[in-house]
């Protein structure tokens, strides 16, 4: 977490991975364990989802669908 605190956007592979549509994983990876996560405007990160490797196509869907949730409501 401190990595992408002072990397930001720039943090790339191995710690954190673009999953798309502006969805990115942090990658722990001694216990593969993975946080959600998208970058909104005035440098805010905004957690989304955590979980472990085995069921990241689960929680990458629940990550998707809170920002799909969130960015529709900021929208407004």
């Amino acid at each position: 977490m401190k990595l992408l605190e002072l990397c930001g956007n720039l943090l790339k592979l191995p710690h954190s991975r673009s999953l798309k549509q502006k969805l990115f994983e942090l990658r722990e990876r001694k216990y593969s364990f993975r946080i959600y996560y998208a970058f909104l405007p005035n440098k805010i990160i905004l957690m989304l989802h955590a979980g472990n490797k085995k069921t990241q196509d689960k929680d990458i869907e629940i990550a998707r669908v809170r920002l799909a949730e969130l960015t529709r409501d900021e929208e407004k």
